[in-house]
């Protein structure tokens, strides 16, 4: 029966997992900053903004190539909320959003950004066949400090096109000796999710003599407001006047004229909840003053749930769809006529949903690294190093699809053997539903005559299924060493060289659930169990129509006599529903796939799909040299290399061959008809080098090249390929010498093209930085990109197999292919001051500004013919932070600006495709800190503070089809040291 419930209960994690994460503690560290001849130069605790701030500028200002830095204000203390978040501070750096936090990265408008761990590969459970973590895996309290590596370098390990990221963990003799101790506790409350929700990060550190060992854990559990407005399933359609109803939409005499439309509409209440806990050991030993062993294991865990409900109204093919005084005339169509588009309009819906969904995720990876570092009195230096990683994946998916209409508006009958009745016999109906639209506003916003949806006896729960769910698991093992010699010259001062071995594992099982049904003289498992659903010509007339008598398979569930605790009544459904009350599943129930669909539909299992399952193994064998140098040039001093690296990469890619039949009725699995392994290998030479010329003491002149690569997402490699055949005919048959009955390969579908070749780019770079202050700086970074080619779909042509098993010819087949390259040339400005000259108590204040003008070009074209520039790629980006910090106060202010983006590319439409553009954002964060005690201090932060959402426009910038609604998050937190 129906329930009062407006918010969830937020994930838990077993009560070891936590009390873990209260017993321990952060500590900072010193940091040193070196010259190119390894003098030491300044030793800065790192405590507090400015600290940080200076910390970053001395990590910039002497690194040979351009880079910028993010250090850690304390221990636990990155800047931001999540890694993403503070890496979306630097220059150059876009950030995406999952549930308003942010989880990946554009380094200068390109994703394909190698992330390292502490200068290696790790891997990422939310990312296994990526080469980019999904950082809301990674706790931030783990990370010390983050560097950004814009031009490539031979001693870098390759494998970003735009730039590197190496997270940094603490280091034991980092520490002062003896015990350190660190507990920072903190609540967060957001302003839609309305849940309190808490997060502990704590850090014990021990150093002296030759050992050392730090421990760092942290443990938080979140509650993420995620609305979504208006398109919900991210379809669209044209609806001709002289095709659907014959109708003159804009009355102006002919029926010529189309009209650009939503294909569904909707208001979704969606909330995340995330249990997420981190784990970070390092321990050190110093055998002598040559030998150093590091030993770090780093563990992360993350349980998420991502829970939709909501309405949603399509126009389930009927006629008399969309009414408006308002259609806007936007180009014009094949038939002499215009395409139009309305933002106000009246709707006549032949079907309202009441829509839930439950998307879970569980996820943990460990990786453990083991490093010698020999530094002896000769000119020889080196290391040794290990490392592996493991890491394994489960997600689910799981919806329910309620009906408030009756279903004879569409057709959609029921028959269990009383003749056909419509599906849903107590919902709305027979006419069509009036439902108002309007996208003018703030929000996307529904409209429904008073009192709809609030009968409960009005609902019956249709249809329910369980897709796209997968186990994945992947292994990581990395043999390295790398050497050092140290020449006495003029000028070349030292050559560093190394060769790696690294093996990557990953396999995939993806699997629906199928209940067994029997209707009729049919017997079959079913996906999806829908009432209104038939298996066959049940009644031996040989039309298949349940209109004629055919006999469905699923029952009513009603609403009203589901168990208790099912459904709810969900008073508003987030800003633009604010007035909307209607009854849904609790997407909770949903959270177990096999137990929701088996308390419906008994009897259910696993089945295999095997197009999206796969199994790669990749091997890559690397070796470089890079020589370093130093010295004075016209008397100017200057430091530079020059290297190259070598990869080799090997993969061997499991391919299932797929027949044209399915194993099971009503469902997305295709019937696995054979398997082969594929083999195939690739050679990169990627030359690198970086010029710094010191025009003056605070001057410097930087130049970069280099040659980069990324190896491909291992999911776009391998998979599955259908086979689709026909009766060979008579003129086929004489052409391949078979019987014109002989079913012959006609074309196909592949998941994952083994042939594709990785991002490959030259990257240039060159930039004036002008360090006019210990803790200022102004400079100029002009870039250039010219990569070879994007990832996108096409055909190809293959040899596949008749019926018989024999491949007699080649047929096209869709898939991913390299498709046309593209370019981003632009620049980066940045300026950073504190403004410590100032009189009392104005010297406590600083600024960061930060400008990014990163246009690119494609080879698609929008409908007017126009170039599209880069998917995800912001042509303008800024970032803005003003900080304040007098003794025990410290007050921030921070701003994130991105330009329009391309989101996604959907339908042909006039001269190209609809593009899907996220319209322009702005976010504002703010933080407030006051040390009340020596090394204790409380602090308060809100991030989202004007509560930006996302537009999603469909070629024109009023036509906005969807909205990401996300929420203020509100933290109130004490951070202590001992």
């Amino acid at each position: 029966m129906g329930q009062h419930v407006r918010h969830h209960q937020p994930l838990r994690r077993n009560l070891v997992a936590a009390s873990i994460a209260t017993i321990l503690g952060c500590v900072s560290q010193l940091s040193v900053a070196a010259s190119g001849d390894e003098t030491q130069l300044e030793v800065i605790e790192v405590r507090g903004i400015n600290a940080s701030k200076k910390q970053d500028l001395n990590n910039k200002r002497f690194h040979d190539g351009v880079m910028d830095s993010i250090t850690a204000e304390d221990i636990g203390k990155l800047p931001d909320v999540t890694i993403a978040d503070t890496l979306q501070r630097i220059p150059g750096v876009q950030i995406r959003r999952s549930a308003g936090e942010g989880s990946t990265i554009n380094v200068r408008g390109m994703p394909q950004v190698t992330t390292l761990l502490n200068g290696e590969q790790f891997l990422s459970a939310g990312a296994i066949t990526q080469v980019q973590p999904d950082f809301t895996d990674i706790p931030a309290a783990l990370i010390s400090g983050i560097n950004v590596l814009k031009s490539p370098a031979a001693s870098t390990l390759a494998g970003g096109i735009s730039g590197t990221l190496d997270l940094k963990t603490r280091k034991p003799f980092d520490l002062t000796e003896g015990y350190t101790f660190s507990l920072n506790a903190e609540g967060t409350r957001g302003s839609l999710s309305q849940e309190n929700d808490p997060k502990i990060a704590a850090f014990a550190g021990y150093q002296k003599d030759d050992f050392g060992i730090i421990v760092t854990a942290a443990y938080d559990s979140n509650t993420l407001a995620n609305y979504r407005n208006g398109t919900i399933l991210n379809s669209t359609e044209v609806i001709s006047e002289n095709s659907r109803d014959f109708r003159d939409i804009n009355q102006d005499g002919d029926l010529n004229d189309s009209f650009y439309s939503q294909r569904f509409y909707g208001i979704m209440d969606r909330e995340t909840e995330r249990d997420r806990l981190g784990l970070s050991t390092t321990v050190q030993y110093r055998f002598s003053d040559a030998l150093l062993f590091t030993g770090d294991l780093f563990y992360t865990d993350m349980d998420d749930a991502d829970r939709k409900q909501g309405v949603m109204v399509d126009n389930a093919r009927g006629p008399n769809w969309a009414y408006s005084d308002q259609f806007i005339p936007r180009l014009a169509n094949d038939s002499g006529g215009q395409i139009y588009t309305a933002n106000n309009m009246n709707l006549k819906v032949r079907r309202v949903s009441a829509y839930s969904e439950s998307l879970t995720n569980d996820r943990q990876s460990t990786n453990l690294s083991l490093m010698l570092e020999f530094a002896g009195d000769g000119a020889w230096s080196g290391t040794a190093r290990y490392l592996h990683g493991s890491a394994e994946r489960g997600h689910t998916e799981n919806v329910a699809h309620g009906y408030l209409t009756s279903g004879a508006q569409h057709g959609l009958l029921k028959n269990n053997g009383d003749g056909p009745t419509p599906v849903n016999p107590n919902g709305y109906g027979p006419d069509p539903v009036d439902v108002s639209f309007s996208r003018g506003g703030d929000y996307i916003q529904l409209g429904f005559a008073p009192g709809f949806g609030s009968d409960i006896n009005k609902y019956n729960l249709v249809s329910t299924y369980s897709e796209n769910n997968f186990e994945e698991e992947a292994t990581l093992d990395v043999l390295r060493f790398d050497g050092k010699y140290d020449f006495a010259l003029q000028h070349l001062q030292n050559a560093e060289f190394g060769v790696r071995v690294g093996k990557r594992d990953v396999e995939r099982e993806t699997y629906i659930l199928v209940a067994p049904f029997t209707s009729g003289n049919f017997s079959a498992d079913v996906m999806w169990k829908d009432s209104g659903a038939s298996l066959g010509d049940t009644n031996g007339d040989g039309k298949n129509s349940v209109a004629d008598g055919d006999l469905t398979i699923g029952q009513p569930h009603y609403f009203a006599d589901l168990p208790e605790g099912w459904v709810q009544q969900v008073n508003g459904l987030g800003p633009g529903g604010d007035d909307l009350q209607f009854y849904l599943i609790n997407p909770k129930v949903m959270d177990d796939p096999f137990a929701f669909q088996n308390a419906l539909y008994p009897g259910n299992k696993k089945l295999a799909n095997p197009e999206r399952t796969y199994q790669v193994k990749e091997q890559t064998q690397t070796a470089y040299m890079q020589f370093n140098f130093a010295g004075t040039i016209a008397g100017l001093d200057y430091n530079a290399n020059l290297g190259a690296q070598y990869v080799r990469t090997e993969l061997d890619m499991l391919q299932n061959q797929l027949g044209s039949s399915r194993p099971c009725s009503l469902c997305t699995a295709s019937e696995k008809t054979g398997e082969k392994w594929l083999d195939r290998s690739y050679s990169d030479f990627l030359p690198t080098a970086n010029f710094n010329l010191n025009l003056t003491d605070e001057l410097i002149l930087r130049a970069s090249a280099g040659k980069t690569m990324t190896n491909l997402d291992i999911g776009k490699l391998a998979g599955g390929i259908s086979v689709g055949r026909t009766r060979a005919g008579d003129v086929l048959a004489a052409e391949l010498g078979v019987s014109p009955d002989l079913l012959v390969a006609v074309q196909g579908t592949q998941n994952g093209n083994p042939d594709l070749e990785p991002w490959r780019a030259n990257n240039y770079n060159l930039a004036l930085e002008w360090y006019f202050s210990q803790s200022g700086l102004l400079s100029i970074t002009a870039f250039k990109m010219d990569i070879e080619s994007f990832i996108e779909r096409g055909t190809v042509m293959l040899g596949l197999p008749d019926i018989d098993g024999v491949v007699r010819r080649e047929v096209p087949v869709a898939t991913e292919v390299n498709g046309e390259g593209g370019k981003i040339d632009g620049f980066e400005l940045t300026y950073q001051q504190a403004f410590d000259f100032l009189p009392a108590p104005f010297d406590g204040l600083g600024m960061a500004l930060n400008f990014t003008y990163a246009p690119s070009d494609s080879a698609n074209v929008d409908v007017y013919g126009d170039t599209l520039p880069i998917q995800d790629n912001s042509e303008k980006s800024a970032n803005a932070v003003l900080w304040y910090e007098k003794d025990a106060l410290q007050l921030r202010l921070a701003a994130n600006y991105r330009s329009d983006r391309l989101d996604s590319l959907s339908s042909a439409l006039g001269k190209g495709v609809v593009p899907f553009w996220t319209a322009s954002t702005l976010y504002y964060d703010l933080y407030a800190g006051y040390e009340f005690a020596k090394d204790s201090s409380v602090y308060l932060s809100v991030s989202n503070l004007t509560e930006e959402k996302e537009d999603i426009y469909a070629q024109w910038s009023d036509n906005v089809i969807t909205q990401n609604i996300f929420e203020r998050r509100v933290t109130l937190g004490v951070r202590t040291r001992f």
